[in-house]
């Protein structure tokens, strides 16, 4: 998600706006009178499709290795987490931001969220857990924590 992709996205909102990356760069193309605005819930959205095609793909594995299960799952702009879940529900929330971070780190965040339906502390069974399921868990978890996360109004 984080690496390079010539990927064009257009949205039905805006036919002629255009999202790609391409040898390291965003290129952004857009009508003359669009705003700032516009221009940044284009660029999120590609961002969550992105993201929902890679939830999609990594939730059931981590599904299956685990055995637990998420009754459903969302993606949500958040400023101060990477992740959330509700237990009595069951259903997982997944920063928007992971879309631009390492395969890894949506992962690690995958399987944290799961590991809270079971332990809602980060305990010694949570710690015990993720260990079990992810032992590189705590390089993964320094690496994206040590990654900011975006603030915009």
């Amino acid at each position: 998600m984080s690496g390079e992709s010539s990927i064009t996205y257009r949205s039905s909102m805006a036919a002629r706006t255009h999202f790609f990356l391409s040898g390291g760069k965003a290129i952004l193309t857009v009508r003359k009178e669009s705003t700032a605005q516009q221009r940044e819930k284009f660029v999120r959205e590609w961002y969550r499709e992105l993201l929902k095609a890679e939830i999609t793909r990594l939730l059931p594995k981590w599904e299956k290795v685990t055995g637990l299960k998420a009754t459903g799952w969302q993606t949500k702009y958040m400023t101060t987490r990477w992740g959330t879940c509700n237990i009595k529900t069951g259903k997982i929330w997944l920063n928007l931001q992971l879309a631009k971070k390492t395969p890894e780190c949506l992962e690690y965040i995958i399987l944290h969220e799961l590991i809270h339906l079971v332990e809602k502390t980060h305990n010694e069974k949570f710690i015990s857990l993720m260990d079990k399921y992810m032992p590189m868990w705590r390089e993964v978890k320094t690496t994206l924590n040590g990654q900011i996360l975006d603030y915009m109004e």
